[in-house]
């Protein structure tokens, strides 16, 4: 089975790599530019040519939240797959701790077994069972999937046995994708969990931002973003009244204008990890500086003892349920902002008071996004209608912080003196401080 990619950029990198080029048979990319060249040695077209062409071929969304191309694809009957119903680790993720663990790596599965899942992952597990020599083999498809999709499947994988329900007991199931609750008709199976790759990379845990835990229970601290609303003077009232702050992204290019340093930097974003690993030094005078696992294509060892590299998790399934992690030392989940990485770090220290500042919450293409002149990575948007997709999904992550925060006895209150961000109540930076 050969593919197409949808996206010529970082995770079609990595699909590349996880497939080989054999099995890739051209990437669709909106990018002319890209178009007048090969990716990865591989033709990269537009959508028209692909059905005109290529429509034989399943195609994998590579870009975040399926890059507004999935109305596409199901207005047309394509089957496609969206890359991050798979583990994190197909988007970047924990990738190179994950094949430094698992390499060679094989669990005890029983010969008769069934698969549960309908996401590349499943077809891709199913594939390397069977050149193991697994012969009962066979696949279940999530009850959420509609009947067209069933039918598409079957047709793209006629030599996949599909299985009902009242053939699935008393056997064992491999989860292949993630969903809340099994059907009832699997109760009496037993379960192996394949799908989290946590339970089997024990070097996502970091046991030096385990120390950290509760540090500062009970005290406040602040959360400085780099939106156009920040300015000097806020962060030269943070440095004379001493307030701990955490800070993020591009936050360094302001260095050279105050005397002012965050506590704690937090950066999240794979493409930020190249574009800034040159500028790294500016942060040596930062305490605690919190980089996360989502680069592939980028050697940590060096930073590792300067450094608290963290888990990242971002899939489908952690932002359909906005999950909030308890365990910043195990995993943190994306929600598509580093703000709320950050609210999950302060949480984690103990901080019971979190003020919110520089969250303008304004994203646009058009405007000046940032407290410096500095783009960030993800400035760029993929896909169709990007800008409006993660904006959507950070806001969600925003309502979740709420809701976590309120339910532990945490007040998050924003300070932003321009925010279009309304889930947090908001306060005026300058009464913070006693005269």
């Amino acid at each position: 089975m050969k593919y197409v990619i949808w996206g010529a950029s970082h995770r079609g990198r990595i699909l590349y790599d996880l497939l080989g080029k054999e099995r890739i048979a051209a990437y669709i990319d909106s990018d002319p530019a890209k178009r007048e060249c090969s990716f990865k040695g591989c033709p990269v077209i537009d959508y028209d040519t692909y059905k005109e062409q290529y429509k034989e071929y399943v195609v994998i969304i590579s870009m975040v939240f399926g890059g507004g191309v999935t109305d596409l694809l199901e207005r047309d009957h394509i089957f496609y797959f969206s890359l991050e119903k798979c583990p994190p680790e197909f988007m970047g993720y924990g990738l190179s701790r994950a094949r430094q663990t698992l390499s060679g790596k094989k669990l005890s599965i029983p010969d008769n077994l069934i698969l549960y899942g309908s996401t590349l992952y499943t077809v891709l597990v199913y594939e390397k069972l069977q050149a193991e020599g697994y012969e009962n083999i066979s696949v279940f498809l999530p009850s959420h999937m509609n009947e067209e999709k069933r039918v598409l499947f079957s047709q793209v994988f006629p030599d996949i046995c599909i299985v009902r329900a009242c053939e699935t007991e008393e056997t064992t199931v491999l989860l292949t994708e993630k969903v809340k609750h099994l059907e009832a008709e699997l109760s009496r199976a037993s379960v192996i969990d394949i799908v989290d790759w946590t339970l089997y990379v024990p070097g996502y845990h970091n046991d030096r931002i385990e120390s950290l835990k509760d540090r500062h229970k009970e005290k406040r601290c602040f959360i400085v973003a780099t939106g156009p609303s920040l300015t000097y003077e806020d962060l030269e009232c943070l440095n004379k009244n001493r307030e701990f702050c955490i800070s993020m992204n591009s936050i360094f290019t302001c260095f050279p204008n105050t005397k002012w340093r965050p506590e704690c930097y937090v950066l999240l974003d794979a493409d930020g990890v190249l574009v800034w690993k040159d500028e790294f030094y500016k942060l040596n005078d930062v305490p605690y500086k919190f980089i996360a696992d989502s680069q592939p294509y980028f050697d940590y060892t060096p930073l590792e003892d300067s450094w608290f590299v963290y888990h990242s998790i971002l899939d489908d399934f952690s932002i359909k349920n906005m999950l909030f992690s308890d365990d910043f030392s195990r995993k943190v989940y994306n929600g598509s902002t580093v703000t709320y990485v950050c609210i999950q770090l302060a949480v984690y220290l103990g901080f019971k008071e979190i003020y919110l500042l520089g969250v303008d919450y304004n994203y646009s293409q058009n405007t000046k996004n940032h407290f410096t002149d500095q783009q960030e990575p993800d400035d760029v948007f993929d896909g169709i209608n990007g800008q409006n997709r993660i904006q959507d999904i950070s806001y969600t992550a925003f309502q979740k912080a709420k809701e976590y925060a309120s339910e532990h006895g945490i007040k998050i209150l924003n300070a932003t003196k321009k925010t279009h961000l309304d889930v947090f109540e908001q306060v005026e930076f300058e009464t913070l401080f006693c005269e």
